[in-house]
């Protein structure tokens, strides 16, 4: 299918948006899109050949490019959906609208300018004779086919629907799930670091409580001599130093354990 040139120079009597259909010429009961989504659904008046038409391009595509004549049909077949007859292109087309009111709309300009392209027909002195091919071999059986495809497609749509919905619910549910898991396990780590690190003051007040007692000890003795001075003075010093001593040590393995738990709760999110 072709465009004329002279078309790109003509203003469209009317635009709309649809999704566009063809008869399957094989079968002759199903429909196959021609567009991917809706498009620029266009009528345009042909002034060098004067003749009406229904234009559709999507990009280097010409979808539509058909002559409206007086003897042409236009059928509503559902809310959303008509169809019409090229019986030059031996094509039969639909068009499928988001909104009823669209239809409408298209329907008053096609019966406008059929009517016109009639008037034109019978103002012209040439005797323009066409073979045309009989539209009742073409149509389809609207009251029942066309409601019986829409019901699929729309059943077709809900499938769909139905199924990444199902889908979807899944997922959320894994993740929900791995949600909870990861929970349980931080809040596990967290009740076993608690009680290690009490477990690390308990032995520090411990060693402390210990040291304390020995420094007692030390003190309470009588004045020694001078030897005994020094033994004395000695054990206080071992003393202090061990008391430094655990407490660095606690502190370097209540931060160990703290580090080390926390890595390995990493480990396992």
């Amino acid at each position: 299918m072709h465009l004329d040139t002279n078309m790109n120079e003509q203003s469209p009597l009317y635009t709309c948006k649809a999704h566009i259909f063809q008869v399957d010429p094989d079968t002759r009961k199903s429909w196959i899109p021609l567009s991917i989504g809706s498009v620029n659904v266009q009528i345009f008046h042909d002034s060098v050949k004067n003749v009406y038409r229904i234009l559709s391009v999507d990009g280097p595509k010409v979808l539509i490019n058909t002559v409206i004549t007086s003897r042409m049909s236009f059928t509503k077949t559902s809310q959303k959906f008509c169809q019409w007859v090229d019986s030059r292109a031996n094509h039969v087309y639909g068009l499928g609208f988001a909104h009823e009111d669209d239809l409408t709309r298209f329907m008053d300009k096609f019966i406008e300018v059929k009517e016109a392209a009639r008037n034109a027909l019978r103002s012209s002195s040439a005797d323009a004779r066409q073979t045309v091919r009989s539209e009742s071999d073409w149509s389809i059986e609207s009251n029942r086919t066309d409601p019986a495809i829409q019901l699929k497609q729309e059943n077709a749509h809900l499938k769909f629907a139905l199924a990444q919905s199902s889908t979807n619910s899944k997922k959320w549910q894994e993740e929900l799930d791995l949600l909870r898991n990861n929970n349980a396990k931080l809040t596990t780590a967290l009740q076993e670091s608690h009680a290690n690190v009490e477990e690390w003051k308990r032995q520090l007040h411990f060693y402390r409580d210990e040291c304390s007692r020995l420094r007692q000890m030390v003190s309470s003795r009588h004045s020694p001599g001078g030897g005994q001075v020094n033994e004395a003075h000695e054990f206080k010093n071992l003393l202090d130093s061990a008391d430094r001593h655990m407490l660095t040590v606690s502190i370097v393995r209540i931060s160990s354990y703290y580090f080390n738990g926390r890595l390995q709760t990493l480990k396992h999110v």
